[in-house]
C-alpha cells in the first residue's frame, strides 16, 4: 500500500512539472486530471507550485501541500475570504480559519479544593491576540468560540472538493 501512495506521490510531483495535476487513488473516481486553477492577483497565500521546489521536502509532503494549494484558490475563487488555513497531514483534510473563530479543545483539571474545572489546552484560528486572550479566559467581543470537535467535521477532504 505505501509503494502504491509511493508511485502516486512521484507521479503527481512528475507531471507537476508539465503544469497539472493527477489525483489519484480517489474513491470511485480513478485517476482524474485537475487542471491548476488560475491564481487571482489578490489572492493573499504563496501556492506550492509557484514556489521554487524545496529538496528537503517528501514527495508526498509536496503532494499534500498541492492539494492544501488547490483548495486554498478554488475556495478563494468562489469568494471565500478566510484569513488563513491549516492541513492535517495525517487526514489530508484542509481548515480554514476566519477572522473572530476560534477552535477550543478544552480539558477538566482538578484544583486543590477539589473542584473540577475547563481549561483550554489547545487553540487555533484567528490571530495570535484573540487565541491569547481566550487562553487567558478573556472572551474579546464578537468572537465565536467553537468546540475543536466542531472543526473536525468542518475539514474539507481535498480528493471530494477538488473533484467536483
Amino acid at each position: 500500500m505505501k509503494l502504491m501512495k509511493y508511485r502516486q506521490a512521484l507521479l503527481m510531483n512528475l507531471l507537476a512539472i508539465f503544469g497539472f495535476s493527477i489525483i489519484c487513488g480517489c474513491s470511485g473516481l480513478g485517476a482524474k486530471k485537475i487542471e491548476r486553477p488560475q491564481v487571482p492577483s489578490d489572492f493573499p497565500f504563496p501556492v506550492v507550485w509557484l514556489q521554487p521546489k524545496k529538496k528537503a521536502v517528501r514527495i508526498n509532503e509536496l503532494t499534500q501541500r498541492e492539494l492544501w494549494g488547490l483548495v486554498m484558490v478554488k475556495k478563494w475563487n468562489e469568494g471565500d475570504r478566510f484569513i488563513g488555513t491549516g492541513m492535517d497531514m495525517d487526514t489530508g483534510k484542509v481548515y480554514l480559519n476566519y477572522p473572530n473563530v476560534v477552535y477550543v479543545k478544552w480539558e477538566d483539571t482538578q484544583l486543590p479544593d477539589g473542584t473540577i474545572t475547563k481549561y483550554v489546552s489547545e487553540i487555533s484560528g484567528a490571530d495570535s491576540t484573540i487565541r491569547d486572550q481566550v487562553s487567558e479566559g478573556i472572551l474579546p467581543p464578537g468572537v465565536l468560540v467553537l468546540d475543536m470537535k466542531d472543526m473536525d467535521a468542518s475539514g474539507i477532504d481535498p480528493y471530494e472538493y477538488l473533484s467536483d
